[in-house]
């Protein structure tokens, strides 16, 4: 279906390789999953298989490619401006340059719980939910004639009764699939092949990693190998540090001869030994040049909320009884009941639109104005608490003490964030780097409480199990709406279901 042959990809704004040396054979059938952090160039990588004119403009890549397809199938991150204009009956029956399959389309949205009769609409589809948009995609781009499907992103806006969907449709269709996806249960179920883009020594470094393996083995292939190197490379360095220890008594004793030898005789003797003694030191010197690399993932989140003073575990946080789910005039649930307590860990789950991050939203807004200790809010749409014209180091200092500086920029740098990248405007970062950002402001600030939605949406799956670890060992309570069953099923104590109805308890084993 698709061969690269020694592919390196560098962005033309700073000359960052984002690729290196790729080769790569994609059989019919595969199911190709490319992951790594935010930035990296998966999503450029993804569209650059399609076409290259899709990245020509602010990629510079090396190597070939044949594809062996003729149609192909695209569902990027978010709607193109370009359909945004469209009504719904313009975006299904419009001209296409490629068979529909109306069965098929009818089928699909059947199975996608989408109206088949809003097909003839004159709604916009700017005007469609998130989750709407990605679902009319699908409906549309399975339905037409096609040979490859690449899908950037595809479980980001999807509830999880549709993302259970895309999974079985992913695992049950003939056809290629290559898709981009941080969601570890999506990569555990659908994945027979994985791209791994890394960018390692702060950043610096490309790194391009290709293994025909499902995920799980692949997840733990990897930190199996990093875990030998890691000790092959600590052993290595403290055998080193012995030599270099009797190394130094025997210069010591020689160097004291030397001051204390007189016979002109006994003195060449010593001079010819600590000769050799200096030769040895060279021999040293390149012996530490050709140790085992002390092993690097970008990917790494060493944080840890040490200060946390937990509230009582009985202490109500916030009760709810017959409150309005009210977002402008429309309301989205009559009333909910719901009582969240001090040590208590909460996960919501629901239907796209059904008012999870209103709700979420609401409750933070009310414990601003009522708690007396600081409540640690992570929004899904970051610019929300970020500043964008404001550097990670403003965001997180509160004042122009020096120690704090240091202390704030070994944090960072823990997060593999470098000293530049400190300073530069957070416009500048990835949504994985603002992500880190808000985790660490959170780590900081010590707050007893933390709100979040979606926390896990820009991590990539390699780095998310050490980001449930440090919600996982936090000592207060946590609120947090997530489709991530992963998430769900390891850090949360409860799951809730927001519907029309109101909250409604689930058991995990459901998810």
């Amino acid at each position: 279906m698709l061969q690269i042959r020694h592919l390196t990809m560098t962005h033309e704004k700073d000359l960052t390789d984002l690729v290196t040396d790729l080769s790569l054979v994609v059989n019919r059938g595969d199911k190709v999953a490319l992951i790594g952090e935010e930035g990296n160039g998966k999503s450029s990588l993804l569209k650059w298989m399609m076409k290259e004119e899709l990245v020509q403009s602010y990629i510079q890549f090396t190597g070939q490619i044949h594809r062996d397809f003729v149609y192909y199938s695209f569902i990027p991150q978010q709607l193109p401006k370009r359909l945004e204009t469209l009504t719904l009956n313009d975006y299904f029956f419009g001209p296409s340059e490629r068979n529909v399959d109306y069965t098929a389309l009818c089928r699909y949205a059947k199975e996608l719980q989408f109206d088949s009769d809003r097909f003839a609409d004159a709604q916009l589809l700017s005007a469609l939910s998130g989750g709407e948009k990605l679902k009319i995609q699908l409906i549309k781009e399975l339905s037409l004639e096609t040979d490859i499907l690449f899908l950037d992103e595809p479980s980001n806006d999807l509830d999880l009764a549709t993302l259970k969907w895309l999974e079985r449709f992913i695992q049950q269709t003939p056809k290629t699939v290559i898709f981009v996806s941080h969601d570890e249960a999506f990569l555990r179920q659908t994945a027979t092949k994985i791209i791994h883009l890394e960018r390692i020594k702060k950043r610096q470094v490309a790194r391009t990693t290709v293994q025909t393996l499902n995920y799980a083995s692949y997840a733990q292939g990897r930190e199996d190998q990093f875990q030998r190197q890691l000790k092959q490379a600590r052993n290595e360095r403290l055998e080193h540090q012995k030599k270099l220890a009797r190394h130094h008594r025997i210069h010591q004793s020689v160097e004291y001869t030397v001051r204390n030898t007189h016979n002109a005789t006994a003195g060449r003797l010593i001079a010819k030994k600590m000769k050799a003694v200096l030769a040895q030191e060279k021999r040293y010197e390149k012996e530490a040049a050709a140790l085992t690399e002390l092993p690097t993932q970008e990917d790494h989140i060493r944080l840890y909320f040490n200060e946390i003073e937990s509230l009582p575990a009985h202490k109500p946080i916030i009760e709810l009884v017959h409150y309005s789910l009210q977002v402008g005039d429309t309301i989205l649930v009559p009333s909910v009941h719901f009582r969240f307590l001090a040590q208590e860990k909460i996960g919501i789950i629901g239907t796209n639109g059904a008012g999870k991050s209103s709700l979420l939203k609401q409750i933070y807004r009310m414990l601003q104005e009522q708690a007396s200790y600081s409540i640690g809010y992570m929004p899904q749409n970051y610019p929300d608490l970020l500043d964008a014209t404001a550097s990670p180091l403003d965001f997180l200092t509160h004042s122009p003490d020096k120690k704090e500086e240091e202390r704030v920029l070994t944090h960072l740098a823990s997060l593999q964030f470098s000293r530049e990248e400190a300073r530069h405007p957070i416009s500048s970062l990835s949504g994985g780097q603002q992500a880190k950002l808000l985790l660490l402001k959170m780590v900081l600030e010590a707050s007893p409480v933390l709100l979040l939605d979606e926390p896990t949406r820009n991590f990539s799956p390699t780095s998310q199990p050490q980001v449930r670890q440090l919600f996982q060992d936090f000592k207060g309570a946590i609120l947090a709406v997530s489709h991530d069953r992963t998430f769900l099923k390891e850090v949360c104590d409860k799951v809730y279901q927001l519907d029309q109805n109101g909250l409604t308890e689930i058991r995990k084993e459901e998810l």
